[in-house]
Order: structure tokens, then sequence, then C-alpha cells
């Protein structure tokens, strides 16, 4: 109920077009509901007593015809308005999810796949659009109306009819419980599934070709079939509710009322009691079949308001999930000097990833970080970026404690280029500015010029405008790399990450990129993750990171007469 409720309260975004839609279709649902009475005042008035007075009897025939073509034409422009309302409606639910998905935390994605929260934000919110405020919600209206409007009449042309045929609604009701009792669980069966299914492919997709190196077709599509059985599993379950309950039931059930109707009217008349007249007889039967259509069509309606249920339940958990505490405060950089003081940090809070980080890196300077996979190297990097916060120590951006500042403000004078580069589908101009209207072409074009991408440029016939698709899978990574870095120039950070941005780059292209490094590293305060002890031999500081810990510090050449890790590492690279 709580869900139910949740979702139409968000017809308020709407709430002027559907209250138009309600107004038509109180006006349809009037005027189909009483045409049938013009019908029977036709029978009882003239055909039954033998008056054939043609020119009322048309009268009253033209006035159904006009009635039924005009409710229904307007019974049409409040479906529309009712459609349309949903779609405004899903569209402000699937961009108000995609929003607080903006605002989590970083910590929200870690154990969560991508599939499931893409399917949340698309799937979902497209089943509520089509089901629930296209199908249901407007279903319910159109129907629920006329149900009141049918029950009135009925009432008033008997009532004891009125009253035997009301219980209806509480076996209906009852009947609604026990299907929403058999198909509950096997909803969340079916959505979770669908979920698992999403992220299988997306899995697929992005390691497609490390399984066909590995030969892992076979595995992956069993694993892919096992999921999916658990979802047709599912959705037959749901099948079997609805073909047994909701259609064939209802069907049987209308026939043996309209036949105790008809034998208690044919009881009276064989005995000589009869006290209704053919309309009254035309009425019982015309409302009644009306009221088992709409409460028939009602039940088989339940199948979408339980899927709506399910689905809208997944949408509010992720709408639920608290947003990232912000300040208002707005950081601002202006030499990039960065300070880490006795930091103490862990993803779960028994479990330290960073133990007592004491760093200083002054305006301009270099520090490498180095270390094993493990060391914490990333993790200082996502401390300094705000994307977690650590649990003691405070980390000073030019004498600015990042923890009271808003965090696009701490990030805003920052720039990284990853070790795997990401391009979107447009062109390098557009990858380079970021759609940042401010960066000009020129701009765009020296940046590209130098970080070395001239050569690359030349062979190119649209030059900055040659189109990029699939993440620039036609660029090799040495190109891809470059683009980045521009994107990365002319954006002008105060302080640049680095984050072993050489690793996956052959030792040719190394060259270029270590090129295209210098010249982005200049007159800023520079990180790097390194692997390749290379690239990093000109650093200012060489921080060297062991289980979390900083275990050495020192220039390349004070490390190496150390003869310690640093030296190790290094002989280890210079001997490969």
């Amino acid at each position: 109920m709580k869900t139910l409720i949740r979702l139409i309260k968000q017809v308020r975004v709407t709430w002027k077009l559907f209250s138009i839609g309600l107004i038509f279709l109180v006006i349809s649902t009037l005027g189909t509901q009483l045409a049938p009475l013009l019908i029977k005042n036709v029978l009882d008035q003239y055909l039954a007593v033998g008056n054939f007075d043609m020119a009322n009897i048309m009268l009253n025939l033209v006035l159904f015809i006009t009635m039924t073509v005009i409710s229904s034409a307007i019974g049409y422009v409040a479906t529309y308005v009712m459609m349309s309302c949903a779609n405004t409606i899903a569209e402000h639910l699937r961009n108000t999810a995609y929003d607080v998905m903006q605002s989590l935390p970083i910590s929200y994605f870690d154990n969560k796949p991508a599939g499931k929260i893409s399917s949340r934000i698309v799937n979902d919110t497209e089943t509520l659009r089509s089901q629930f405020y296209g199908t249901l919600l407007a279903q319910v209206l159109v129907q629920g109306f006329p149900l009141f409007v049918i029950y009135g009449i009925l009432f008033s042309l008997n009532f004891t009819l009125g009253f035997v045929l009301l219980w209806l609604v509480p076996i209906f009701f009852v009947w609604q419980r026990i299907y929403s009792k058999y198909t509950t669980k096997q909803m969340d069966r079916f959505y979770e599934a669908r979920s698992d299914v999403n992220t299988s492919v997306n899995e697929v997709m992005n390691g497609s070709s490390i399984l066909q190196l590995f030969d892992q077709e076979k595995r992956v599509m069993k694993q892919f079939q096992d999921v999916s059985d658990v979802m047709v599993a599912s959705e037959k379950s749901i099948l079997n509710a609805e073909s047994t309950i909701s259609w064939s039931l209802v069907d049987v059930f209308k026939r043996l009322v309209i036949l105790m109707i008809l034998s208690f009217v044919g009881y009276q008349w064989i005995g000589g009691t009869l006290g209704v007249s053919v309309g009254l007889i035309f009425s019982y039967i015309n409302y009644t079949e009306r009221l088992f259509n709409i409460l028939g069509l009602l039940v088989r309606l339940f199948p979408g308001m339980q899927r709506s249920f399910a689905t809208g339940k997944r949408v509010f958990e992720l709408l639920d999930e608290k947003p990232e505490e912000d300040s208002d405060l707005l950081l601002h950089v202006t030499n990039g000097e960065v300070v880490f003081e006795d930091i103490c940090f862990g993803y779960k809070e028994d479990v330290p990833v960073l133990k007592h980080i004491s760093l200083h890196a002054h305006k301009g300077e270099t520090v490498a970080l180095v270390g094993h996979t493990g060391s914490g190297k990333s993790s200082i990097i996502n401390l300094l970026f705000r994307f977690y916060d650590a649990q003691s120590g405070r980390i000073l951006i030019d004498g600015q404690n990042i923890r009271e500042y808003n965090r696009e403000s701490v990030r805003s004078d920052m720039g990284i280029v990853l070790q795997d580069p990401y391009l979107f589908t447009g062109t390098i101009a557009s990858n380079v500015a970021m759609d940042n209207e401010d960066i000009a072409e020129d701009v765009i074009l020296d940046a590209l010029i130098k970080v070395g991408a001239k050569p690359m440029l030349d062979k190119l016939e649209k030059g900055i405008y040659e189109p990029i698709v699939e993440k620039g899978n036609a660029f090799s990574s040495g190109e891809r790399q470059l683009i980045t870095f521009a994107r990365t120039l002319a954006s002008n950070p105060k302080i640049l990450i680095l984050d072993e941005a050489t690793s996956h780059i052959d030792t040719e292209t190394e060259e270029i990129i270590q090129h295209a490094m210098n010249v982005l590293k200049k007159g800023r305060t520079t990180f790097i993750i390194a692997h390749r002890l290379s690239t990093i031999q000109n650093a200012d500081q060489i921080l060297v990171l062991h289980e979390g810990e900083i275990v050495e510090r020192g220039t390349h050449q004070e490390l190496v007469s150390q003869n310690g890790k640093y030296a190790e590492m290094y002989r280890m690279q210079q001997n490969v």
C-alpha cells in the first residue's frame, strides 16, 4: 500500500493535465453509462405496450447513438491525456533516479553491478510508464469511475439487486488478495533475475575478447542460461496465475450470476408475480454484463499492478538512497599545495587500507606513488578527490581542509589521466573540450599539438573533428591517451593526477607519452601513480607504499642509494 500511495503521488508533476483528463473521463463515463437508459425507455414506453410512435422511437435511438459516439470520442481524448501524463511521470521518475544515482557516494557502487542499477533507471521506469501510469492507473480510473455510476443506476432501478451485486466487490477483493499472495515472491524473483540478465550481458560485452581468448563462451552461456531459466520459471508461475485466476473463472462467474438473475425473473413470470418490465430486464442484464466486464478487467489488471508494485519498490529504493552530505563552501585553489596530515582510512572501518599517511606536495612539485598492487596508491588519490573521506587526519589544499568544502569545488581544479583512456562518442574536439563552450577551437588544437598529437591529426581527413565511436576503438592506445592528455591540458587544472598513464603503452610510444606528461606537468602540482619506474626518475618526491604505509621517501637517486624496496623494484625492472 505504501508503494501504491507513493506511485500515485507522482501524478503531482502533471496534475493540471491529469485534472483535465479526469474531467473528460467523467463526461465520457456519464454519457456511456446513461445511454442504455434510452433503450430502456424505448422498450417500456413504446415497443412493450404496442405504441409504435416512430418519431419518438427514432429520437431516442438518435440520442442513444449520439451520446455513445460523443462519449467514446471524449473517452479517447481522456485516454490520450492519461497516456501523455504517463509519459511525463515516467520521464520525471527516470530523470530523478538518474540524478540520485549521480549524487550517491562512490561507495554505493562498490558492490552494485552496473546492470542492476541501469535496470532500475531504464527498465523499471519504463515498466511503470507502460503498465502503471499508461495502463493500470488510466484503466483503473477509466473503469473504476463507471463502476460507481453503474452501481448508482442499479440501486435506483432495483435496490435489492444493487445490494446483491454489491457483494461482488469484496469477492473480487479476496480474489485479488489470493492472486497477490501467490505471485508476489515470483514477481520479486522475476525482476531480480532480469537485473542479473542485464548484468551478465554487460559483463560479456565488456569482456568479450578475454572470454574468447580463454575459450569461455560455453561457460558464460551456461551461466546466462541459468539466470534466464530463473526468469522464465518465475514468468511461467505468474502466467499460470493470470490465466487461471484472472480470465477463465471471471467469465464463468459472470455467466452464473446472469443465469441466476434470469432464473429469478423467469420464476416470478411462471408464478404470475412478474413485477419488472422488459426494459428493466434489459437494463439488469446490460448493467450486470458491464459490471462484470469492468470487474473482470480490473482483475486482469492485477498482474500489471503486481509488476508495478515490484518495480516501483525497486525504483523507490534507489530514490531513497541518501546522497552524499556536502558543504556549500567552495574551495578555491591558487597554488595547488597539497598536504596529507596523519591520514588513516579503510573502505571498511575495521579494515585499514592507509595507516598514518603524511606527505607535503608544494606548488609545481611532482610526487610519485609506487608500490605493489594493494599497497594503497589509488586509495590516496580517491581521498584527494573526496570520493571517500578518511576516518582520521586531514587533507589540505592551499591550507583548506577539503572535508569542509563542496566536493565539486574540490575536484574543479584537478585533472586526471587514467591508465585506460576513455573517449566518448563524438569528435576529437568534443572529447578535448568536454562540451565546455569556453574552450575554443584554437585552444583545443593548441593542446593537441603541445602533447604531441600533431602527426595523428595530419593523418586524419577531418582533423580535430574526426568522429569518435565505440570508446575510440579506431584509435591506438597511444592516440587515445594523447587525446586525454590534451583534454586535461585544455581544462588547465592546478593539480594533476596521472594514474599509471603509461602502463599500456609500448616502449616507442612511451617516449611520446613521456613528452606529453612533461608538457602537462609544467607548473602544476602532480601526483603520479606508476609501475614503470623509468617514468618517474625526475620526480621531486617518490613515496614507496607497502601495506598502506609510506615505508620510503626521497628522490630517485636517494632511494636507489638506500638499497631498500625501491632499489629492489628498480633493479628488477632493469633486468627485465
